[in-house]
């Protein structure tokens, strides 16, 4: 007897969402699976608010989502914490990011239940990664186990806020200003600023060179 499995699939590429769609279906000789699908952090909020706690068995989570303006959420990797918050569904991130220090941060502040690389999503894979969380395992993709197991852990992982921080001085915000969106004092955003330089591994560098680098590596 096949397990019924509601999946919630979050991704702003259709192609990418419809092929996840085919591909498990046609594999599948376990499941039969109910999909529902989120272009961004705001479809997926009201997707899971709309339904019962849980309704969801696993999420389907990309990193790189629009921002959303409404729910104050600027990736996939917010949404998440704010999912983990209110409903016990599993969470396998799918993701095209491989700079390590990015992905080391998302392990560390989302915890997902598995991490893929999308190059490495074939069907026998996302059905192996769904065959593990169900029974409450972490799985990981070998590119995402190879990655974790050579991160330089010298400097704890930027946060959330850290994260913001850096979008909001990317798209022009004034340091000034930035407490109105990030919810922290001026000296603390300071502090952060010289942990995210550190991290980068340039303690002098600009506002400028700051935002280059987060892009570079898929945080913002």
């Amino acid at each position: 007897m096949k397990l019924i499995l509601k999946i919630l699939m979050v991704d702003d590429h259709p192609l990418t969402l419809r092929g996840y769609e085919l591909s498990l279906n046609e594999y599948s000789d376990r499941y039969i699976f109910e999909f529902h699908k989120a272009n961004d952090s705001a479809q997926a909020l009201k997707l899971i608010e709309q339904n019962e706690p849980n309704f969801f068995h696993i999420i389907f989570l990309d990193i790189r989502l629009p921002v959303s303006n409404k729910n104050s959420l600027i990736n996939g990797e917010e949404l998440g914490v704010k999912i983990k918050k209110t409903i016990t569904s599993k969470i396998i991130v799918l993701s095209s990011i491989s700079d390590t220090q990015r992905i080391y941060s998302i392990l560390s502040n989302l915890e997902p239940n598995a991490f893929i690389i999308k190059t490495e999503a074939t069907p026998e894979l996302l059905l192996e990664a769904i065959d593990h969380v169900l029974f409450d395992k972490e799985y990981y993709s070998p590119k995402i186990k190879k990655l974790i197991s050579i991160q330089n852990s010298e400097h704890p992982a930027l946060d959330i806020y850290d994260i913001k921080i850096l979008y909001f001085l990317s798209v022009g915000e004034k340091m000034k200003n930035l407490p109105d969106y990030v919810h922290l004092s001026i000296a603390s955003i300071e502090r952060r600023k010289k942990k995210i330089k550190a991290y980068f591994g340039n303690n002098y560098a600009t506002d400028r060179e700051l935002i280059e680098t987060a892009i570079k590596k898929g945080y913002i």
